[in-house]
């Protein structure tokens, strides 16, 4: 089990929520015995407001300035328990419209409100000394029906009268101490001495089973891949935003996003693995932020390679990489903190889970899986960087790993990797297969298979990297019909033009986008389109009907269609995977009939091979208002079709090419 540090100073707090008036009003009383302090130091909100501070019933000297409370002690004389009194309004706006995603708050960071209570753990809700190392016993007295839920061990939920008192125990160092409540209904299940739990609304109760069963599966497993859970619960909290949250021993999901069928499936396990890497070893900011691309390499990308679909999500985050991240818009891993926008969770999230994939094959799986058992066991609720990792991996596997974090973690960027000059020579009794390995400079190191493929027969070389050109040459025994550098995509790299099918990510990475509404739509579309630009993150986007932009404007930007244009130069390209017919459209080589089926595709725009042209094909109004902001979560793909709200077809363009392949066809020729 992991150990940590015994907190110094120890608050019994207890906080009332006053949801109509947006207001908490609190006391804490801090016991003080075995400190010989003469002065001692809280953060505090500036939207808090202190009534008193008190020692043994007598006032104590105290400022408070700019979210700073400083306490002058007099001589303790026997008497240790200093109360804090302090009320304050927490009343950030809600956003009508919670469309785009790429904050995850929606700008909401301390709320107290009838919908419910979210303060977050920068609210500063509560008096948390500088070391952040303070244990509390937390009770909270709301309305009657109203349970609290905080990062810790639950004491209990009471109902007297007309109120609810939740009761909570953190001994645990967090950094930063959430507090949400709502008109909860509690329910749980053991599993051996781990207990799961829901605080889900009536609404939503039918649920329940499914979530404590998953949250049961998910610890058992976490426990065995990484070391034993630390905390005694896991809870699934609802929350009346769309959130999706991981706080220590609990997650806050939004009411809708529970009812989507796949969240169980993947996003539970990702909050419930940040128990181990970000609220269990927590993270020292000053090398960045290692723990949501490892929380999503153990969770989302190892589920991904369990049902065989590895490959597939190592090549989705190169392709959102080469969408989104332009050199001037990329930094290293070394400097993600957290996710603001598509680019830096592109960089935080993918690139960092690659960068531990392309770990685990340098020192192998054993070594890879016992490194972090070692990690966590060591540095659980402690803070640590990139390199307390890379020395934890030096020492696992007794090898040398600076090269491998000063190229993929401290350095900005990714290589640009090509084969050159490969040719193909009979040779005794064989032939032989020549080339070289070219990568942009400075050089990166790394080993990278080869695959030649020879009749029904696969051969595999591993050439190792490290200079800007790297020759290879390799016998076969037939003649060679394809050559692929890194088929299994293992490397982290910049993906060639050809690699990189149009998607709704590069329309949220694109710099100028117009969306140009048919005229054969009527003026309520022009919302669609507004909706459409905010959950894309396009604010800057020129909305309009078609003939409201010049072809000079519309040559600068890219654009997305909303119905088919008069002008036919502003229509898609057709082609064998797509095309427009009086029916409908044909997709994949599937019919599908217009007014039955909502079609969005992003397309290379042929006329600007730099651009990007997206057609938003309607059903009905309603429908695609709704389709509209359902879009965004579908970044990674290509096309999507929806039957009413539903999206039943969703997929990629195929690849034009690659600079990593080299076909001969039938019979290898000499260039």
């Amino acid at each position: 089990m992991p150990v940590w540090a015994q907190p110094t100073i120890r608050h019994d707090l207890e906080v009332t929520l006053t949801p109509e008036a947006h207001r908490l009003s609190a006391v804490d009383r801090v016991d003080l015995a075995g400190g010989d302090l003469r002065s001692i130091t809280f953060f505090l909100s500036e939207r808090i407001r202190v009534s008193g501070v008190t020692l043994a019933g007598r006032k104590v000297r105290h400022t408070f300035r700019k979210g700073l409370l400083q306490i002058e002690l007099p001589a303790l004389a026997g008497e240790s328990v200093l109360e804090i009194a302090y009320d304050g309004v927490f009343n950030d706006p809600i956003p009508e419209q919670t469309l785009n995603t790429d904050n995850p708050g929606f700008g909401v960071t301390a709320t107290i409100g009838i919908r419910g209570t979210m303060l977050l753990a920068g609210a500063q809700w509560y008096p948390a000394s500088p070391n952040a190392a303070d244990a509390y016993t937390l009770t909270v007295v709301a309305p009657a029906g109203i349970l609290a839920v905080t990062a810790g061990k639950p004491l209990g939920h009471v109902t007297e009268a007309d109120l609810t008192l939740s009761r909570w125990s953190v001994e645990h160092p967090v950094e930063g101490m959430p507090l949400v409540a709502g008109p909860y209904i509690l329910s749980t299940r053991k599993f051996g001495e781990l207990t799961a739990a829901t605080y889900f609304s009536d609404a939503l109760q039918p649920l329940s089973d499914s979530y404590l069963a998953a949250t049961g599966r998910y610890l058992e497993f976490y426990a065995k891949l990484l070391g034993p859970y630390a905390y005694g619960q896991f809870a699934v909290v609802e929350n009346f935003l769309p959130t999706g949250y991981g706080f220590p021993s609990f997650t806050l999901l939004g009411g809708q996003v529970l009812q989507l069928p796949f969240i169980i499936h993947t996003s539970l396990g990702h909050e419930i693995a940040h128990c181990w890497w970000g609220n269990g070893v927590l993270v020292d900011p000053s090398q960045g932020n290692w723990c949501e691309g490892l929380t999503t390499y153990v969770a989302d990308y190892l589920y991904k390679e369990r049902q065989g679909k590895g490959r597939e999500q190592r090549l989705q985050w190169l392709r959102d990489y080469a969408s989104l991240v332009d050199p001037q818009n990329d930094f290293p891993l070394s400097q993600f903190t957290s996710r603001t926008s598509p680019v830096t969770q592109v960089i935080g999230y993918d690139k960092g889970a690659m960068v531990f994939h392309m770990l685990r094959q340098v020192v192998g799986d054993e070594t890879f899986w016992k490194s972090l058992r070692t990690a966590y066991r060591r540095y659980c609720f402690q803070a640590v960087t990139w390199s307390d990792f890379q020395a934890v991996f030096e020492n696992e596997s007794h090898r040398e790993l600076s090269w491998f974090f000063k190229q993929w973690v401290f350095r900005t960027g990714a290589p640009d990797i090509k084969l050159a000059d490969v040719k193909v020579k009979p040779d005794a009794g064989g032939y032989l297969v020549s080339g070289a390995i070219v990568q942009s400079t400075p050089a990166y190191r790394f080993s990278i298979e080869v695959m030649l493929k020879a009749g029904d027969r696969e051969y595999v070389k591993n050439v190792s990297v490290s200079s800007s050109e790297t020759p290879f040459a390799f016998r076969l025994p037939e003649k060679p019909l394809e050559l692929v550098a890194d088929p299994e995509v293992q490397i982290f790299r910049r993906l060639a033009p050809g690699e990189i099918p149009a998607s709704i990510n590069a329309l949220k990475a694109s710099p100028k986008t117009g969306i140009v509404v048919s005229r054969s739509l009527d003026r309520r579309y022009l919302d669609i389109a507004r909706r459409l630009a905010v959950s894309l993150g396009l604010d800057q986007a020129d909305i309009g009907f078609e003939d409201q932009f010049s072809p000079d404007s519309l040559a600068r930007m890219d654009v997305i269609l909303i119905g088919l244009p008069g002008d036919k130069r502003l229509q898609p390209p057709a082609g064998k995977d797509f095309s427009l017919d009086s029916r409908g459209f044909t997709l994949m080589g599937r019919q599908y009939d217009s007014g039955r089926s909502t079609f969005f595709g992003v397309f290379k725009d042929p006329h600007k091979p730099a651009r990007n042209i997206a057609l938003f094909l309607p059903e009905s109004y309603d429908t695609d208002f709704s389709v509209s902001a359902k879009i965004t979560h579908y970044g990674h793909y290509s096309y999507l079709v929806f039957d009413g709200a539903r999206n039943i077809v969703k997929g990629t363009w195929p690849a034009a090419s690659s600079p990593l392949t080299k076909r001969w066809g039938s019979a290898a020729d000499n260039d």
